[in-house]
């Protein structure tokens, strides 16, 4: 403030307000302290800022001069070299990174349209096998347990009848075949095949012979009926009754001839007299059993099984009964299944119908819960028309597939796959005229499937020998081949044949 203005501010005082001397001039010291304060306060804020302002200068020279002092020319140039090169790195990273996501979308795209398209297949698959083609109507688990039932009820009738008789046991029937494996062929009425196991009665005693004619087909067997030894240990010798030393007597006594005398033919069980004595009965006790109530019952004729047909308002079924001897505690039987017009009715064929039943079974319990081998199986059985080969042949290579192919890839989805390999494998096999059989001399079964050690051991027979045999039949078979392949182009592209 300038000092006039003070002196006029003083003097205007002193004319309006009057005060002492002495006051005024304390007053008048005051106002010049106050002054040169104020004019020093500013000096000192100016001379920071000059300062401020020189050190700023000479540091930003200083880190200059040290960065021109420490840096030569070429390391200028290689520091500016690696700012490039990283630029130039991650320009790169940034480039690929973007690609990845790029790509993983597109790989996401193209997995939802194989997800897709995979899911249109499936579909398409579906409507092929539940729709497009006419399948048999047949609830054949209901069957299976329709008939067993009645069957158990005939056995049950039968053996109060031969309790005190020296025929046969009859144990519980077993259910085999293809309807108990879970298919049919048939369109019309289903065939459900038991076999029902034979045990020698008190007295006899049943060996099995092998017959070693080569000229017959398979493994053959004989069942040769002995009247058993019942003496004890220590009175051998002595005049005991024993259906071996003294029958004559026991037969008297018991009014019962024994078995040699009634189903036997030169002291070996005779397949048809024991299918005339088994129907015999059933026509008898038909009327004992509550299905006859609903359903009636027709004998169909037959020299080596018992069939049955049963109908009513509704609907009918067959049920064909076979006879076995147990083979050493195992799952093969000799039966009484035919084996061509001049089989002697003393011959049992070997047969492994159990043992198949049961690797079906355990392939089922196996298999995925869609698994589709069965259909595939049934569908080719279907369409063969021809006889050259038969129906056991294609269910011998499929149950080799499952045997060799993982159950995994036996899903609905690979239907056309499976049916693929099927026909494939019966092309090589008709070509090289050799196809073993599944059951003889395979070590790889399931463990719950028993074999006889000759059997376990064997080499397994070809199923195709009479091609091999035969050029004539050979052609014919390939030629039925090629009817397959069409028949079954017809079926997949029309529904039917």
């Amino acid at each position: 403030m300038a000092p006039w203005v003070l002196w006029l501010l003083f003097l205007l005082s002193v004319v309006q307000y009057p005060q002492p001397i002495d006051y005024v001039l304390d007053e008048v010291m005051r106002l010049r302290k106050e002054l040169r304060a104020k004019f020093q306060e500013q000096e000192r804020i100016q001379l920071e800022r000059e300062v401020k302002q020189l050190v700023l200068m000479q540091s930003g020279t200083s880190w200059r001069d040290l960065l021109r002092s420490a840096l030569q020319p070429w390391q200028v140039w290689a520091f500016a070299g690696l700012l490039v090169l990283l630029l130039a790195v991650w320009f790169m990273w940034r480039k690929r990174s973007c690609e990845a996501e790029i790509s993983g979308e597109e790989k996401k795209e193209k997995e939802k349209e194989e997800e897709e398209e995979d899911e249109t297949r499936a579909y398409d698959l579906r409507w092929l096998l539940d729709e497009r083609i006419q399948w048999p109507v047949q609830d054949l688990q209901t069957g299976c347990n329709r008939t067993m039932a009645l069957i158990d009820n005939f056995l049950t009738v039968l053996r109060r009848a031969l309790s005190r008789t020296f025929y046969p046991v009859l144990q519980q029937a077993i259910g085999i075949g293809s309807a108990f494996e879970g298919w049919t062929a048939r369109e019309e009425e289903v065939v459900y095949q038991v076999l029902v196991a034979l045990t020698p009665p008190l007295g006899h005693l049943f060996h099995l012979e092998r017959d070693t004619d080569q000229q017959k087909p398979g493994r053959n067997f004989r069942v040769r009926v002995e009247l058993e030894c019942r003496c004890p240990t220590e009175y051998q010798g002595m005049n005991m009754l024993c259906f071996q030393h003294h029958p004559d007597v026991i037969r008297r006594m018991t009014q019962q001839p024994n078995l040699l005398d009634t189903l036997c033919t030169d002291s070996y069980l005779d397949v048809k007299k024991t299918v005339h004595w088994f129907c015999t009965l059933v026509g008898a006790s038909w009327q004992r059993l509550p299905q006859s109530r609903s359903w009636h019952l027709v004998l169909l004729p037959s020299k080596r099984s018992c069939n049955l047909r049963l109908t009513n308002s509704q609907e009918s079924f067959q049920v064909k009964v076979l006879f076995g001897v147990r083979r050493l505690a195992s799952d093969i039987f000799i039966s009484s299944r035919y084996r061509g017009p001049r089989t002697p009715s003393t011959m049992w064929p070997e047969s492994y119908a159990v043992a198949e039943t049961k690797f079906f079974r355990h392939m089922a319990r196996e298999a995925p819960q869609d698994s589709s081998h069965l259909k595939c199986l049934q569908l080719l059985a279907r369409v063969l028309a021809r006889k050259d080969f038969s129906i056991h042949s294609i269910k011998t290579i499929v149950m080799r597939l499952l045997h060799t192919v993982p159950v995994s890839q036996w899903q609905r989805r690979h239907f056309l796959l499976q049916l693929s390999d099927a026909l494939e494998q019966l092309r090589v096999s008709l070509e090289e005229k050799h196809l073993e059989h599944f059951i003889v001399g395979n070590q790889k079964l399931p463990e719950e499937i028993r074999l006889p050690p000759d059997v376990l051991r064997a080499r397994p027979p070809n199923l195709f020998h009479g091609l091999a045999q035969d050029p004539n039949a050979h052609s014919q078979a390939m030629q039925a081949y090629l009817d397959l392949r069409q028949r079954l182009a017809r079926v997949l592209a029309y529904g039917h044949c």
